[in-house]
């Protein structure tokens, strides 16, 4: 008799800068989703698929949970992944920040019964006390109700597999959702524009990568081995948030793309030609038009 294939939706859940993003990487073992060190990187619901010949797992690795949004960008993402918690997921991989977290002040982790859930305690390799791990373990128990804890670290692997194992043996029986073979419902447009917004959060600080909007408004691949044309448009709220992308005769914006351009390649497998614009629209963060025509719901 064969053995059922299981499939179903896994929501990576947390605050922001714990680990998903990372998470997704590693169990995927490509590069999907864009990471930084600088909090609220992940805007979209991103699907990652990890399969084999007797399973599908499709990741869902969600924007950090903001318990107080500021803007109307802010909370789109917080309805974004509340609603892939607790709608979309047969199973929730809760993570929690071992260095940054607080047992004594859980919050709101936007989690209601019903779902199987994990708690997974990341960056376990830093040099954090056996006490506070295990103080973080209880308190996040009490108000999860976990089916299972593990103590992983993303970046540099430790537990992932163990933590894969657990997470295809808990999949329900059910026919792959998408064709084998693929990695995600999302086009190569999509992921050109989050490789360029991946590279301002690494060369630029302070504000700067959260007031930026990436819209790609052309991507045209060529045969023969021409490179493929991408041009796309920064947003940005304030004249001087422009120039400062720019940078002196504009060696920023060309260091910008140089290295937009390598990752994209990268990320391709084939050439590209990447030009970028950068426009100005002011407070688009606060305009429910503005983020419905970057792409973001509102």
């Amino acid at each position: 008799m064969a053995t059922p294939h299981k499939a179903g939706f896994v929501a990576l859940a947390g605050r922001p800068n714990v680990g998903k993003s990372t998470l997704m990487n590693s169990l995927l073992k490509f590069k999907l989703s864009i990471v930084s060190h600088k909090p609220q990187t992940t805007r979209h619901r991103i699907l990652g698929i990890l399969e084999g010949p007797e399973f599908q797992a499709c990741f869902l690795d969600t924007p950090g949970l903001i318990d107080e949004p500021s803007d109307h960008l802010q909370k789109s993402l917080r309805v974004e992944s509340s609603r892939a918690i607790r709608e979309d997921a047969d199973l929730i991989v809760y993570m929690v920040d071992a260095v940054e977290a607080n047992p004594e002040k859980v919050g709101d982790t936007h989690v209601r019964p019903g779902t199987p859930l994990l708690l997974v305690i990341n960056k376990c390799d830093r040099d954090v006390a056996e006490t506070k791990l295990a103080a973080i373990e209880k308190a996040y128990s009490a108000v999860l109700n976990p089916e299972k804890v593990f103590r992983i670290s993303a970046l540099k692997g430790q537990g992932v597999e163990e933590l894969k194992a657990e997470i295809v043996g808990r999949l329900p029986e059910s026919e792959a959702f998408y064709e084998k073979g693929q990695l995600s419902d999302r086009w190569e447009r999509f992921f050109a524009s989050e490789i360029v917004r991946e590279q301002v959060f690494d060369l630029y600080h302070d504000e700067i990568p959260h007031a930026v909007a990436v819209v790609v408004e052309t991507f045209r691949e060529h045969e023969g081995g021409k490179p493929d044309d991408v041009f796309a448009t920064l947003y940005v709220e304030r004249d001087g948030q422009k120039g400062i992308i720019i940078g002196k005769a504009g060696k920023d914006l060309h260091r910008l793309t140089e290295r937009s351009q390598a990752m994209l390649e990268a990320f391709l497998g084939r050439k590209v030609n990447l030009e970028l614009w950068i426009k100005v629209r002011k407070d688009w963060r606060k305009d429910p038009r503005s983020l419905k025509e970057f792409g973001y719901s509102t």
